[in-house]
Protein backbone atom coordinates (compact mmCIF):
# COMPACT_ATOMS: atom_id res chain seq x y z
CA UNK A 1 0.00 0.00 0.00
CA UNK A 2 1.56 3.34 -1.03
CA UNK A 3 1.92 5.62 1.99
CA UNK A 4 3.70 8.87 2.79
CA UNK A 5 4.72 7.87 6.30
CA UNK A 6 3.31 5.78 9.13
CA UNK A 7 3.64 5.20 12.84
CA UNK A 8 3.34 1.83 14.54
CA UNK A 9 1.38 1.28 17.75
CA UNK A 10 2.30 -1.57 20.10
CA UNK A 11 0.26 -2.78 23.06
CA UNK A 12 2.46 -4.93 25.29
CA UNK A 13 0.71 -7.38 27.60
CA UNK A 14 1.43 -10.25 29.91
CA UNK A 15 0.97 -12.87 27.19
CA UNK A 16 0.77 -11.11 23.82
CA UNK A 17 1.76 -7.96 21.94
CA UNK A 18 -0.86 -6.41 19.69
CA UNK A 19 0.19 -4.03 16.92
CA UNK A 20 -1.34 -1.61 14.47
CA UNK A 21 -0.31 1.02 11.92
CA UNK A 22 -1.60 4.59 11.54
CA UNK A 23 -0.80 6.45 8.34
CA UNK A 24 -0.22 10.14 7.63
CA UNK A 25 -3.89 10.56 6.67
CA UNK A 26 -5.07 9.34 10.06
CA UNK A 27 -6.17 5.90 8.85
CA UNK A 28 -5.58 2.68 10.74
CA UNK A 29 -4.34 0.16 8.20
CA UNK A 30 -5.41 -2.86 10.27
CA UNK A 31 -8.95 -3.55 11.41
CA UNK A 32 -8.07 -6.69 13.33
CA UNK A 33 -5.83 -7.90 16.11
CA UNK A 34 -2.22 -8.53 15.09
CA UNK A 35 -0.70 -10.51 17.93
CA UNK A 36 2.57 -12.21 18.75
CA UNK A 37 3.71 -13.75 22.04
CA UNK A 38 5.12 -11.07 24.36
CA UNK A 39 7.51 -13.37 26.28
CA UNK A 40 7.70 -10.83 29.12
CA UNK A 41 8.05 -13.58 31.71
CA UNK A 42 11.27 -14.70 30.03
CA UNK A 43 13.04 -11.43 30.75
CA UNK A 44 13.80 -8.16 28.97
CA UNK A 45 15.96 -9.44 26.10
CA UNK A 46 13.40 -11.89 24.74
CA UNK A 47 10.59 -9.43 25.38
CA UNK A 48 12.28 -6.65 23.38
CA UNK A 49 12.84 -9.08 20.53
CA UNK A 50 9.14 -9.97 20.66
CA UNK A 51 8.23 -6.27 20.36
CA UNK A 52 10.52 -6.06 17.32
CA UNK A 53 8.75 -9.12 15.90
CA UNK A 54 5.43 -7.36 16.40
CA UNK A 55 6.65 -4.40 14.34
CA UNK A 56 7.76 -6.72 11.55
CA UNK A 57 4.42 -8.52 11.63
CA UNK A 58 2.26 -5.44 11.13
CA UNK A 59 4.53 -4.23 8.36
CA UNK A 60 4.20 -7.59 6.63
CA UNK A 61 0.42 -7.62 7.04
CA UNK A 62 0.06 -4.17 5.47
CA UNK A 63 2.89 -4.25 2.95
CA UNK A 64 4.37 -1.06 4.41
CA UNK A 65 8.17 -0.81 4.21
CA UNK A 66 10.20 -0.19 7.36
CA UNK A 67 11.60 2.96 5.73
CA UNK A 68 8.13 4.53 5.96
CA UNK A 69 7.95 4.19 9.75
CA UNK A 70 8.73 7.46 11.51
CA UNK A 71 8.00 6.51 15.13
CA UNK A 72 6.66 3.75 17.35
CA UNK A 73 4.11 4.15 20.12
CA UNK A 74 4.44 1.67 22.98
CA UNK A 75 2.30 0.93 25.98
CA UNK A 76 2.90 -1.54 28.80
CA UNK A 77 1.25 -2.33 32.10
CA UNK A 78 2.51 -0.28 35.02
CA UNK A 79 3.85 0.83 37.28
CA UNK A 80 6.45 2.60 35.17
CA UNK A 81 7.77 6.12 34.85
CA UNK A 82 6.55 8.55 32.22
CA UNK A 83 9.61 7.58 30.14
CA UNK A 84 8.94 3.86 30.27
CA UNK A 85 11.27 2.78 33.08
CA UNK A 86 9.66 -0.17 34.84
CA UNK A 87 9.31 0.26 38.60
CA UNK A 88 12.30 -0.86 40.63
CA UNK A 89 9.92 -3.29 42.33
CA UNK A 90 8.83 -4.71 38.97
CA UNK A 91 5.23 -4.80 37.77
CA UNK A 92 2.30 -7.17 37.61
CA UNK A 93 3.26 -8.74 34.29
CA UNK A 94 7.04 -8.33 34.66
CA UNK A 95 8.00 -11.00 37.16
CA UNK A 96 11.55 -11.62 35.94
CA UNK A 97 14.10 -9.95 38.22
CA UNK A 98 15.69 -8.22 35.22
CA UNK A 99 12.69 -5.94 34.80
CA UNK A 100 13.26 -3.92 37.95
CA UNK A 101 14.25 -0.41 36.82
CA UNK A 102 14.48 -1.52 33.18
CA UNK A 103 14.09 1.16 30.49
CA UNK A 104 11.77 -0.66 28.09
CA UNK A 105 11.21 2.41 25.90
CA UNK A 106 14.89 3.10 25.48
CA UNK A 107 15.72 -0.55 24.84
CA UNK A 108 13.14 -0.83 22.05
CA UNK A 109 14.27 2.47 20.51
CA UNK A 110 17.84 1.23 20.43
CA UNK A 111 16.82 -2.13 18.94
CA UNK A 112 14.71 -0.71 16.10
CA UNK A 113 16.58 2.56 15.56
CA UNK A 114 13.41 4.67 15.74
CA UNK A 115 11.91 7.09 18.26
CA UNK A 116 9.62 5.32 20.73
CA UNK A 117 6.87 7.22 22.55
CA UNK A 118 5.69 5.57 25.77
CA UNK A 119 2.44 5.43 27.74
CA UNK A 120 1.13 2.95 30.23
CA UNK A 121 -1.67 0.74 28.90
CA UNK A 122 -4.44 2.60 30.72
CA UNK A 123 -3.32 5.93 29.27
CA UNK A 124 -3.13 4.49 25.76
CA UNK A 125 -6.68 3.11 25.91
CA UNK A 126 -7.89 6.40 27.40
CA UNK A 127 -6.30 8.37 24.57
CA UNK A 128 -7.95 6.19 21.94
CA UNK A 129 -11.38 6.46 23.57
CA UNK A 130 -11.01 10.23 23.75
CA UNK A 131 -10.10 10.60 20.08
CA UNK A 132 -12.88 8.27 18.92
CA UNK A 133 -15.46 10.23 20.90
CA UNK A 134 -14.33 13.77 20.08
CA UNK A 135 -12.58 13.37 16.72
CA UNK A 136 -11.23 16.60 15.29
CA UNK A 137 -12.48 18.40 18.38
CA UNK A 138 -10.33 16.26 20.71
CA UNK A 139 -8.12 19.20 21.63
CA UNK A 140 -11.12 21.06 23.06
CA UNK A 141 -12.27 18.35 25.45
CA UNK A 142 -11.27 16.34 28.50
CA UNK A 143 -12.06 12.79 29.59
CA UNK A 144 -11.33 10.22 32.29
CA UNK A 145 -11.12 6.49 31.65
CA UNK A 146 -11.20 3.57 34.08
CA UNK A 147 -9.92 0.26 32.71
CA UNK A 148 -10.86 -2.77 34.82
CA UNK A 149 -8.50 -5.72 34.46
CA UNK A 150 -6.16 -7.59 36.78
CA UNK A 151 -5.82 -4.20 38.44
CA UNK A 152 -7.63 -0.93 37.79
CA UNK A 153 -5.85 1.28 35.30
CA UNK A 154 -6.98 4.50 33.77
CA UNK A 155 -6.07 7.78 32.23
CA UNK A 156 -6.82 11.49 32.26
CA UNK A 157 -6.90 13.31 28.94
CA UNK A 158 -6.99 17.11 28.76
CA UNK A 159 -6.94 19.00 25.48
CA UNK A 160 -6.35 15.79 23.56
CA UNK A 161 -3.22 14.94 25.56
CA UNK A 162 -2.60 12.40 28.30
CA UNK A 163 -1.84 13.97 31.67
CA UNK A 164 1.21 12.15 33.02
CA UNK A 165 2.19 14.20 36.04
CA UNK A 166 5.58 15.03 37.50
CA UNK A 167 6.60 11.42 38.07
CA UNK A 168 4.43 9.84 35.38
CA UNK A 169 1.94 8.53 37.93
CA UNK A 170 -1.09 10.67 37.05
CA UNK A 171 -4.18 8.68 36.18
CA UNK A 172 -3.47 5.85 38.64
CA UNK A 173 -7.17 5.77 39.40
CA UNK A 174 -7.06 2.37 41.03
CA UNK A 175 -5.28 3.75 44.06
CA UNK A 176 -7.71 6.57 44.77
CA UNK A 177 -9.50 5.88 48.08
CA UNK A 178 -13.28 5.72 47.75
CA UNK A 179 -16.09 5.96 50.33
CA UNK A 180 -17.17 2.47 51.42
CA UNK A 181 -20.30 3.37 53.42
CA UNK A 182 -23.26 1.70 51.74
CA UNK A 183 -20.99 -0.18 49.34
CA UNK A 184 -19.94 -3.01 51.63
CA UNK A 185 -22.36 -5.49 53.14
CA UNK A 186 -22.80 -5.34 56.94
CA UNK A 187 -19.85 -7.22 58.41
CA UNK A 188 -17.94 -7.36 55.13
CA UNK A 189 -14.21 -6.76 55.75
CA UNK A 190 -12.60 -3.59 54.44
CA UNK A 191 -10.95 -4.57 51.14
CA UNK A 192 -7.17 -4.32 50.92
CA UNK A 193 -5.12 -3.50 47.84
CA UNK A 194 -1.76 -4.94 46.79
CA UNK A 195 -0.37 -1.39 47.02
CA UNK A 196 -0.85 -1.51 50.79
CA UNK A 197 -3.90 0.74 51.01
CA UNK A 198 -7.34 -0.25 52.22
CA UNK A 199 -10.50 0.85 50.48
CA UNK A 200 -9.08 2.19 47.24
CA UNK A 201 -10.93 1.65 43.96
CA UNK A 202 -8.73 -1.24 42.79
CA UNK A 203 -9.36 -3.19 45.99
CA UNK A 204 -12.95 -3.58 44.75
CA UNK A 205 -13.05 -2.96 40.99
CA UNK A 206 -10.48 -5.40 39.62
CA UNK A 207 -9.94 -9.10 39.12
CA UNK A 208 -7.47 -8.97 42.01
CA UNK A 209 -10.16 -7.33 44.11
CA UNK A 210 -12.56 -10.17 43.31
CA UNK A 211 -9.95 -12.81 44.15
CA UNK A 212 -8.60 -11.23 47.31
CA UNK A 213 -11.60 -9.44 48.80
CA UNK A 214 -15.03 -9.84 47.24
CA UNK A 215 -15.27 -13.53 46.36
CA UNK A 216 -14.01 -14.83 49.74
CA UNK A 217 -16.70 -12.81 51.51
CA UNK A 218 -19.56 -13.66 49.17
CA UNK A 219 -18.72 -17.36 49.32
CA UNK A 220 -19.53 -17.17 53.02
CA UNK A 221 -23.01 -16.03 51.96
CA UNK A 222 -23.29 -18.61 49.16
CA UNK A 223 -21.26 -21.58 50.46
CA UNK A 224 -22.87 -24.04 48.02
CA UNK A 225 -22.00 -22.03 44.92
CA UNK A 226 -20.38 -24.07 42.10
CA UNK A 227 -17.11 -22.08 42.31
CA UNK A 228 -16.71 -22.78 46.04
CA UNK A 229 -14.71 -25.92 45.35
CA UNK A 230 -12.24 -24.16 43.03
CA UNK A 231 -9.03 -22.31 43.90
CA UNK A 232 -9.85 -18.63 44.38
CA UNK A 233 -7.84 -17.47 41.38
CA UNK A 234 -9.58 -19.89 39.05
CA UNK A 235 -12.98 -19.21 40.58
CA UNK A 236 -12.60 -15.43 40.21
CA UNK A 237 -12.07 -15.74 36.46
CA UNK A 238 -15.43 -17.52 36.14
CA UNK A 239 -17.49 -14.89 37.95
CA UNK A 240 -18.21 -12.84 34.82
CA UNK A 241 -19.61 -15.95 33.13
CA UNK A 242 -21.96 -16.47 36.04
CA UNK A 243 -22.86 -12.79 36.00
CA UNK A 244 -23.97 -13.08 32.39
CA UNK A 245 -26.33 -15.85 33.53
CA UNK A 246 -27.87 -13.72 36.28
CA UNK A 247 -26.24 -15.61 39.15
CA UNK A 248 -26.96 -13.94 42.50
CA UNK A 249 -23.42 -14.20 43.91
CA UNK A 250 -21.85 -12.85 40.72
CA UNK A 251 -24.32 -9.97 40.47
CA UNK A 252 -23.62 -9.01 44.09
CA UNK A 253 -19.90 -8.83 43.28
CA UNK A 254 -20.32 -6.83 40.10
CA UNK A 255 -22.83 -4.49 41.74
CA UNK A 256 -20.16 -3.61 44.32
CA UNK A 257 -17.63 -3.09 41.53
CA UNK A 258 -20.07 -0.80 39.68
CA UNK A 259 -20.67 1.21 42.84
CA UNK A 260 -16.91 1.59 43.34
CA UNK A 261 -16.46 2.86 39.79
CA UNK A 262 -19.37 5.25 40.13
CA UNK A 263 -17.86 6.70 43.29
CA UNK A 264 -14.51 6.99 41.55
CA UNK A 265 -16.16 8.92 38.69
CA UNK A 266 -17.91 11.12 41.27
CA UNK A 267 -14.52 12.04 42.72
CA UNK A 268 -13.21 12.74 39.21
CA UNK A 269 -16.21 15.00 38.56
CA UNK A 270 -15.21 17.20 41.45
CA UNK A 271 -11.49 17.56 40.72
CA UNK A 272 -11.45 17.21 36.91
CA UNK A 273 -15.00 17.80 35.57
CA UNK A 274 -14.38 15.93 32.29
CA UNK A 275 -16.61 15.91 29.24
CA UNK A 276 -16.67 12.10 29.13
CA UNK A 277 -16.23 9.19 31.53
CA UNK A 278 -15.11 5.99 29.81
CA UNK A 279 -15.29 2.48 31.20
CA UNK A 280 -13.16 -0.33 29.81
CA UNK A 281 -11.93 -3.77 30.76
CA UNK A 282 -13.26 -7.29 30.69
CA UNK A 283 -16.83 -6.17 31.30
CA UNK A 284 -16.81 -4.40 27.93
CA UNK A 285 -16.13 -7.76 26.30
CA UNK A 286 -19.02 -9.40 28.14
CA UNK A 287 -22.42 -10.33 26.69
CA UNK A 288 -24.29 -7.15 25.63
CA UNK A 289 -27.12 -7.54 28.14
CA UNK A 290 -24.70 -7.90 31.05
CA UNK A 291 -22.43 -5.11 29.78
CA UNK A 292 -25.43 -2.76 29.53
CA UNK A 293 -26.63 -3.72 33.02
CA UNK A 294 -23.18 -3.03 34.47
CA UNK A 295 -22.88 0.35 32.74
CA UNK A 296 -26.34 1.30 34.03
CA UNK A 297 -25.20 0.41 37.57
CA UNK A 298 -22.08 2.57 37.18
CA UNK A 299 -24.18 5.50 35.97
CA UNK A 300 -26.59 5.10 38.90
CA UNK A 301 -23.66 5.32 41.34
CA UNK A 302 -22.06 8.36 39.69
CA UNK A 303 -23.24 11.60 41.28
CA UNK A 304 -22.98 14.59 38.95
CA UNK A 305 -24.33 18.08 39.30
CA UNK A 306 -27.15 18.98 36.94
CA UNK A 307 -24.82 21.12 34.84
CA UNK A 308 -22.33 18.28 34.60
CA UNK A 309 -24.99 15.77 33.62
CA UNK A 310 -25.95 17.97 30.68
CA UNK A 311 -22.36 18.45 29.57
CA UNK A 312 -20.88 14.96 30.05
CA UNK A 313 -21.55 11.32 29.23
CA UNK A 314 -20.61 7.94 30.67
CA UNK A 315 -19.75 5.46 27.95
CA UNK A 316 -17.73 2.37 27.11
CA UNK A 317 -14.21 2.38 25.67
CA UNK A 318 -14.65 1.39 22.00
CA UNK A 319 -12.73 -1.46 20.35
CA UNK A 320 -11.18 -2.37 23.68
CA UNK A 321 -9.06 -5.23 22.36
CA UNK A 322 -7.38 -2.79 19.95
CA UNK A 323 -7.63 0.38 22.04
CA UNK A 324 -4.15 0.13 23.55
CA UNK A 325 -2.29 -0.32 20.27
CA UNK A 326 -4.36 2.35 18.56
CA UNK A 327 -3.93 4.79 21.42
CA UNK A 328 -0.18 4.18 21.32
CA UNK A 329 -0.18 4.89 17.59
CA UNK A 330 -2.10 8.14 18.14
CA UNK A 331 0.45 9.20 20.77
CA UNK A 332 3.29 8.52 18.33
CA UNK A 333 1.51 10.41 15.55
CA UNK A 334 0.88 13.39 17.81
CA UNK A 335 4.52 13.43 18.92
CA UNK A 336 5.71 13.27 15.33
CA UNK A 337 3.66 16.06 13.83
CA UNK A 338 3.00 18.19 16.89
CA UNK A 339 -0.63 18.45 17.83
CA UNK A 340 -2.52 21.54 16.78
CA UNK A 341 -4.50 22.45 19.85
CA UNK A 342 -7.29 23.87 17.73
CA UNK A 343 -7.23 26.96 19.97
CA UNK A 344 -6.52 30.46 18.78
CA UNK A 345 -3.23 31.85 20.00
CA UNK A 346 -4.89 34.34 22.35
CA UNK A 347 -6.67 31.45 24.08
CA UNK A 348 -3.35 29.91 25.10
CA UNK A 349 -2.44 32.89 27.22
CA UNK A 350 -2.72 33.25 30.97
CA UNK A 351 -2.18 36.07 33.41
CA UNK A 352 1.36 36.14 34.82
CA UNK A 353 3.85 38.29 36.67
CA UNK A 354 5.51 41.38 35.28
CA UNK A 355 8.61 40.88 33.17
CA UNK A 356 11.68 41.75 35.20
CA UNK A 357 13.67 41.92 31.97
CA UNK A 358 11.82 44.88 30.45
CA UNK A 359 14.00 47.33 32.47
CA UNK A 360 11.06 49.68 32.68
CA UNK A 361 10.80 49.99 28.92
CA UNK A 362 7.08 50.41 28.17
CA UNK A 363 5.38 48.40 25.49
CA UNK A 364 7.98 45.65 25.41
CA UNK A 365 7.46 41.97 25.97
CA UNK A 366 9.98 39.16 25.77
CA UNK A 367 9.31 35.57 24.79
CA UNK A 368 11.42 32.47 25.09
CA UNK A 369 11.29 30.46 21.89
CA UNK A 370 12.32 26.82 22.14
CA UNK A 371 13.21 24.89 19.02
CA UNK A 372 12.78 21.14 19.31
CA UNK A 373 14.98 18.87 17.23
CA UNK A 374 15.67 15.23 16.59
CA UNK A 375 19.40 15.32 16.01
CA UNK A 376 21.87 12.50 16.51
CA UNK A 377 22.68 11.98 20.15
CA UNK A 378 19.58 13.83 21.37
CA UNK A 379 16.45 12.46 22.92
CA UNK A 380 13.31 12.95 20.83
CA UNK A 381 12.00 16.44 21.41
CA UNK A 382 15.21 17.70 23.04
CA UNK A 383 15.82 21.43 22.88
CA UNK A 384 18.37 22.66 20.41
CA UNK A 385 18.46 26.22 21.67
CA UNK A 386 16.62 28.84 23.63
CA UNK A 387 16.21 32.29 22.08
CA UNK A 388 15.13 35.31 24.12
CA UNK A 389 13.17 37.46 21.67
CA UNK A 390 11.72 40.92 22.40
CA UNK A 391 8.63 41.97 20.50
CA UNK A 392 6.13 44.86 20.67
CA UNK A 393 3.48 44.86 23.32
CA UNK A 394 0.74 47.20 24.38
CA UNK A 395 2.29 48.43 27.58
CA UNK A 396 1.68 45.26 29.57
CA UNK A 397 5.33 44.30 29.91
CA UNK A 398 4.41 40.76 31.00
CA UNK A 399 6.62 37.71 31.24
CA UNK A 400 6.70 35.29 28.38
CA UNK A 401 5.94 31.70 29.32
CA UNK A 402 7.09 28.59 27.53
CA UNK A 403 4.62 25.73 27.47
CA UNK A 404 6.78 22.60 27.00
CA UNK A 405 3.76 20.51 26.05
CA UNK A 406 3.70 22.31 22.73
CA UNK A 407 7.17 21.14 21.69
CA UNK A 408 6.14 17.60 20.82
CA UNK A 409 7.79 16.04 17.82
CA UNK A 410 10.29 18.73 17.03
CA UNK A 411 8.53 19.61 13.82
CA UNK A 412 6.98 22.90 14.81
CA UNK A 413 7.89 25.81 17.03
CA UNK A 414 5.11 26.75 19.42
CA UNK A 415 5.08 29.56 21.87
CA UNK A 416 2.61 30.45 24.59
CA UNK A 417 3.18 33.86 26.19
CA UNK A 418 1.29 35.68 28.90
CA UNK A 419 -1.04 38.49 27.90
CA UNK A 420 0.05 38.07 24.28
CA UNK A 421 -3.38 38.63 22.78
CA UNK A 422 -3.38 40.41 19.46
CA UNK A 423 0.36 39.77 19.02
CA UNK A 424 1.89 37.15 16.81
CA UNK A 425 5.42 36.01 16.31
CA UNK A 426 6.80 36.02 12.79
CA UNK A 427 6.96 32.66 11.06
CA UNK A 428 10.12 30.74 12.00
Amino acid sequence: MPVDWVVVGLDNGGTTNNGTILDSEGRFLLDQMAEVASNVREGPDKAIQSLTDAVEQVLALTGVPLAAVRAIGLDTPGPASADGVISSKGATNFGDAGWGGFDIRGALAERVGLPVIYNNDGNAAALYAHHVRFGVQSARHSSVSAIVGTGLGGGLVEGGRVIKGAAGMAGELGHVPIPLDGLLDPGQPTPGCNCGQFGDAESVASLTGITKNLLPYWLTRYPDHPVASLPLGQAAKQIRHYGEQGDALALAIFRQQAMALGRLFTIAANFFDPGAYFLGGGVVEAAPHFRDWFLTEVRASTVLREEQSRAAEIALVPDLDMAGARGSAIAARDWLIGVDTGIQSAELLSLGRRDDHDHGEPGRLRAVVAVAVRAAGREPGALARLDDIPFPGDGQGQAACLDPDHLAGGRRVRVAAELLARHYLPAP
